[in-house]
């Protein structure tokens, strides 16, 4: 049965809601399948976790799949909270596996068995209370997985988080039980290259060209044009492929936001987009997130917010400290310096091959459109 509303803007379902990413697909697939770890590297919302759902999905019948997302975690004990949850809930079976079955595996801590008050779910979970714990702990997990006699494909997605915590020998840690897993392979994901590229890359880092690279860029607009026209079609809705091609004008192809427009365009009450349709649908997405960009400027000083308002308006910035630029938006070069890393450690500006933009496409839209 068809989903009610087709474009999802969360989670994976089935190949029929995801759109694509043969290549990238078939690169996972063949890396995995063949023992090789993969350094997946996008843009925030470009869509990785559903591509590795849609590898998974792949893999499913040969191996045994664990997503986690560690981009909460600041520090050793929360990564191995996390990571440790994730394994057993995805490995093992509550249901199936009591605490005292789990004590003949884990020998220096025991993981809790405890109940969802929402859902009556019951689910495992681990909690750290020394720096001596953490490290019993981790070691005790990856015994686990080494033991496992089924082949195991583990995603650790925003990887790149480890290298943000207190306890610098994270890397080499990891680095050290990973390395003699023979039958688990890893991908590690995230959305911040430089810090990336240089964990694996770098001749003095624990991870040193210890995985294959595979770069996820946007969808290309033929295929993706297809994407849309089908599922509209399919539930008797009509859109022009001229008013597509503005979708991917306001979205720069970047997959949550043509998402989440088509989204919000599906449940509008006519069967037929138009122009018009597309125009006040926008500007319902950019007033429902408006106190989400107030909130931004507030947090930001004078000199932030006038660089990030002056990006916005140009939409690429090739050359930040160009005189022209500078001038026009009456901008300092010693404080766009300054400001420019704040904006960058924020995540408010990213840069690509055209130059600086603002991250969050319709909050770049907001701020041309308002100011």
């Amino acid at each position: 049965m068809a989903l009610k509303n087709p474009f999802l803007l969360k989670g994976y379902l089935d190949k029929h809601y995801f759109c694509n990413r043969e290549k990238e697909t078939t690169g996972l697939v063949n890396a995995i399948t063949n023992s090789r770890n993969v350094t997946l590297i996008s843009l925030r919302r470009m869509g990785k976790t559903g591509l590795i759902y849609h590898t998974f999905a792949q893999l499913k019948k040969n191996y045994h799949c664990v997503y986690v997302d560690i981009l909460p975690t600041s520090t050793l004990a929360e990564f191995i909270e996390t990571f440790g949850k994730a394994v057993l809930n995805q490995l093992e079976n509550p249901y199936g596996k009591s605490v005292k079955q789990l004590l003949g595996i884990f020998k220096k801590f025991t993981p809790s068995l405890v109940i969802d008050p929402m859902t009556g779910q019951p689910s495992f979970e681990i909690q750290i209370k020394t720096e001596r714990e953490s490290e019993s702990t981790l070691e005790d997990i990856f015994n686990y997985l080494k033991k496992r006699k089924e082949k195991v494909v583990i995603a650790i997605d925003e990887f790149q988080q480890i290298a943000e915590y207190p306890e610098k020998k994270t890397e080499a840690l990891l680095r050290s039980y990973i390395q003699n897993l023979t039958h688990i392979d890893f991908i590690f994901s995230g959305s911040q290259k430089h810090l990336l590229t240089q964990m694996f890359s770098q001749a003095s880092r624990p991870f040193y060209q210890s995985t294959e690279f595979l770069f996820m860029d946007r969808i290309d607009s033929g295929t993706y044009s297809k994407f849309i026209l089908h599922h509209f079609s399919a539930n008797q809705k009509k859109i022009k492929e001229k008013e597509i091609a503005t979708i991917f004008e306001w979205t720069r192809l970047h997959t949550f936001y043509v998402q989440l427009i088509c989204h919000k365009l599906f449940v509008q009450p006519e069967k037929e987009l138009t122009h018009e349709v597309l125009v006040r649908t926008l500007q319902d997405i950019l007033t429902e997130n408006e106190p989400y960009y107030i909130g931004y400027k507030n947090l930001l000083t004078n000199q932030q917010w006038g660089l990030l308002k002056a990006i916005a308006k140009e939409a690429d910035v090739p050359k930040i400290n160009q005189k022209d630029f500078l001038n026009k938006y009456k901008l300092s070069a010693s404080s766009v310096q300054r400001s420019i890393k704040a904006l960058e450690e924020r995540e408010l500006i990213v840069q690509e091959t055209n130059g600086y933009r603002v991250y969050d496409v319709f909050l770049g839209l907001w701020i041309s459109l308002r100011f």
